[in-house]
């Protein structure tokens, strides 16, 4: 009989180990993915800061505004406005790490305003009306809201409560580096800062 059982757990032990060996693996996707999802979460609210602060700073461009104060951090500048809202934005990153859709804001030649693109194209309200980037008003401009849903990328320009695809596939490895502001040069000698997008850029005086 225990020429019985030893034979039985022998004959047992390879399938426990393959047991344990695949849960082990399969808990290992579960963290993987969740890490995933959470620096992709991490991702989505810092570009939609990043879209709020650009806002900003072409709000603080076209009023002719002044830059009062920088703080320089790990992660990138606290910004002071002189009739403005201080800002946060990152710099120096390109966006390596993550797919995303190109959020920017480009001058309309014919009238000289700025206006939000999404992937070249420019954004519009339901009456086909261009949405600027300045929010001037108070009603003609917005901010653009972005989301990860199913996999890919949407924007919002009223709030959340319609989604539009981008098409942009929110793939890569975990995209904190991702951000629509290019480069932020402060230059303390001659008192400015340049904020250079994709399709432009903004000289603001510091004070």
């Amino acid at each position: 009989m225990k020429t019985i059982k030893k034979i039985l757990l022998v004959g047992l032990f390879p399938i426990i180990a393959l047991t344990m060996s695949s849960c082990t693996d399969y808990q290992d996707e579960v963290d993987a993915l969740d890490v995933r999802v959470t620096n992709l979460e991490n991702l989505v609210k810092k570009v939609n800061n990043d879209l709020e602060s650009l806002s900003v700073i072409v709000k603080a461009f076209e009023e002719g505004d002044i830059i009062t104060d920088i703080k320089e951090t790990p992660e990138g500048y606290i910004i002071n406005f002189a009739n403005n809202d201080p800002i946060f934005i990152r710099d120096g990153v390109d966006g390596e790490d993550a797919k995303m859709p190109d959020i920017t804001i480009e001058q309309d030649p014919t009238d000289g305003v700025y206006y939000w693109k999404v992937n070249g194209v420019w954004v519009t309200d339901p009456s086909g009306k261009k949405v600027r980037a300045d929010g001037k008003n108070g009603k003609d401009g917005t901010t653009p809201q972005l989301k990860i849903e199913d996999g890919y990328w949407y924007y919002s320009m009223d709030g959340g409560t319609t989604w539009q695809p981008t098409g942009t596939a929110a793939s890569g490895k975990d995209g904190k580096d991702a951000n629509p502001v290019v480069k932020i040069i402060v230059n303390y000698s001659e008192m400015y800062v340049d904020f250079i997008t994709s399709t432009g850029s903004f000289r603001l005086p510091l004070k």
